[in-house]
């Protein structure tokens, strides 16, 4: 009687191990699967450049080219330049100024009132009319 019952216990040990290589396997062959065919997306950063803390202005040089600011107030309204325009005729400005002076860079300026939806039109405006460099600067 003890020897059936200590291979009945054998039998019982010996079952309950289970091989879990192939399994392992599997999840890496998956692991590697879906690493090789994620799409990877690339974000694109904002320029953005703080004022000088004693809000200095550069001084001017002749070398320097004339920037183009576009300023935004509380109620989302565009100046060009200081010259109060619709903002759908921000691209033709942007793409004249540009064809005056090509390495003149545009610095957007709204107001921290002003809405994103205006800031963001007037940059992809911008980018529409051929300006690769873009700044923000805090508003007043």
């Amino acid at each position: 009687m003890k020897t059936v019952a200590s291979s009945l216990r054998k039998k019982n040990k010996e079952e309950s191990n289970i091989d879990l290589t192939p399994m392992l396997d599997v999840v890496f062959i998956l692991l590697i699967f879906f690493v090789v065919t994620a799409s990877f997306v690339k974000e694109s950063t904002l320029n953005v450049q703080g004022q000088d803390p004693n809000n200095n202005p550069p001084p001017p040089s002749l070398d320097d080219p004339q920037n183009v600011l576009i300023q935004i107030n509380s109620r989302n309204q565009v100046f060009f330049n200081q010259e109060r325009i619709d903002i759908s005729a921000v691209r033709p400005r942007v793409a004249s100024a540009r064809a005056e002076n090509p390495s003149a860079s545009i610095v957007i300026q709204p107001s921290p009132d002003s809405t994103a939806n205006a800031l963001v039109i007037i940059m992809n405006s911008s980018r529409e009319a051929g300006a690769t460099d873009i700044s923000v600067i805090e508003g007043n």
